[in-house]
């Protein structure tokens, strides 16, 4: 009685589950494409992140499916709607459906990876386990349709609660076919808050080195999503000699010894608390990472054993920028982060002339970020100067506020004259007009002429022609 009291219970709870895999919030477009393949009898499956996003709570982004259709024949299954030849020689094409661009990749198994990256030769199948086989960790290798509900073979699901990344299978193999899983498995890390189980994180060490064989622009989207989560400085010290391959130049921090008195931690741990304290943009993430890359090639130590890091800024600037070239950032990221590298160090007061030629410089937008990076420049000192620092930008951004809501004059588009004005005034044409216009605008960001059109006329003119002494 008792057996069949619990055979009983584990055919209900078989039901609720399929019952509850089964409300998985699918859009109606993608339940269309499924329905027309299995009523053209083929099989057809949600597969990947969507499965796991929905299992998880959080609104799928993005629908893969995968089915037993070959390119062929789902193009023909589909030939009232647009199909894209996407990835046709892995077997992928993408169908628009209502407007949204639908991958649907047919069952295949991958040979060799010999470039770490595309797989040798592709081998379409007819079973839905031999393809999830090849994807790269369990919880990305779940299947799900109306039918049958969720399919999971790896024990993707479990992972998934237990909140485990996990290798689909041997993971050497896994990140030898593609070094970017491993640049994957840390922005999981990071952005899922999952654990590692212990062999998958052997084997990203051991792998490390494939990341050399993966394409900048591929890591970069990888990269600047793990640089934007609460556990990136944590991630960052526990896989450092991971990021020391996608960024040589950061192995001279670790645990390098500053010996200076403003300083409790090496260079390596104050970078990294400066990450954690600056808001998770990142430009500003990148820039903080960046912005001490210089100081153990520029280390001098005095004969007090006190150590000095001079033009450690101009250096890192110039260091910064030949890796974001390297990594192939967008020219317009990477001019900032390297204006901000090599300004960090930047004597920054509540002074109204100061603070107008910094705007006239950098512009309002880099200022107001350099303030940023003075902050979590200063978080990773003492305390001492961490509460300096913050009374002092406090003012200083008081000041900035003021300044820009009033108007104050900090570029020539905004001085009261023009070339046109210093023409008709009789200054001669040519370079001198240029000059006198520069001279002018640093007198009005000093005080020490109004920004009134008659009084900049007469400056102008005795700068002209009786060469007054600035």
């Amino acid at each position: 009685m008792r057996d069949t009291l619990h055979d009983q219970e584990n055919t209900d709870e078989r039901k609720q589950r399929t019952t509850m895999e089964n409300r998985i919030m699918i859009p109606q477009y993608i339940l269309k494409i499924l329905e027309r393949f299995h009523g053209a009898g083929y099989e057809a499956f949600v597969a990947g992140g969507a499965v796991r996003d929905a299992l998880s709570g959080e609104p799928p982004q993005d629908f893969d499916l995968c089915t037993s259709a070959l390119p062929s024949e789902t193009a023909a299954l589909f030939s009232d709607h647009k199909v894209i030849e996407t990835g046709i020689l892995h077997g992928t094409v993408t169908v628009m459906a209502d407007g949204h661009p639908v991958e649907v990749t047919t069952y295949r198994s991958d040979g060799r990876y010999s470039d770490g990256r595309h797989p040798d030769q592709v081998r379409f199948v007819s079973s839905l386990r031999e393809d999830l086989a090849r994807r790269d960790f369990t919880v990305n290798a779940m299947a799900w349709s109306p039918e049958t509900g969720v399919i999971d073979y790896f024990g993707g699901r479990e992972d998934l609660r237990r909140g485990i990344l996990r290798c689909v299978g041997e993971p050497e193999t896994r990140f030898s076919e593609d070094g970017l899983r491993i640049m994957r498995a840390l922005r999981f890390l990071s952005v899922k808050s999952y654990q590692p189980d212990p062999l998958t994180r052997e084997a990203m060490f051991r792998c490390s080195g494939m990341l050399q064989k993966v394409a900048y622009e591929r890591i970069d989207a990888e990269l600047l999503r793990f640089l934007t989560t609460e556990r990136t400085a944590a991630l960052l010290d526990e896989y450092r000699e991971i990021f020391a391959v996608l960024i040589p130049e950061l192995a001279p921090m670790f645990d390098f010894d500053q010996k200076s008195p403003y300083h409790n931690r090496d260079v390596w741990h104050h970078t990294l608390a400066a990450v954690d304290f600056i808001r998770p943009d990142p430009q500003l993430r990148m820039t903080m990472l960046l912005h001490d890359v210089a100081k153990p090639v520029v280390y001098v130590e005095d004969e007090n054993g006190r150590g000095h890091f001079k033009g450690h800024q101009q250096k890192g600037s110039e260091t910064a920028d030949r890796i974001l070239r390297r990594m192939r950032f967008p020219n317009t990221f990477r001019e900032e982060i390297v204006t901000l590298v090599r300004e960090h160090d930047l004597k920054l007061y509540a002074d109204r002339p100061l603070l107008r030629r910094c705007l006239n410089r950098l512009g309002e937008t880099t200022l107001r970020k350099l303030l940023e990076v003075q902050m979590a420049d200063a978080s990773g000192k003492y305390e001492k100067y961490m509460t300096g620092t913050r009374n002092r930008i406090g003012e200083v951004r008081i000041l900035l506020d003021r300044i820009v809501e009033e108007g104050d004059c900090v570029s020539l588009s905004s001085l009261a004259v023009d070339g046109g004005d210093l023409l008709r005034a009789g200054i001669p044409a040519g370079k001198t007009v240029g000059d006198i216009l520069s001279w002018l605008l640093e007198a009005v960001m000093e005080d020490r002429i109004p920004n009134k059109k008659e009084q900049l006329l007469q400056a102008a003119r005795e700068r002209a022609g009786l060469g007054i002494k600035e």
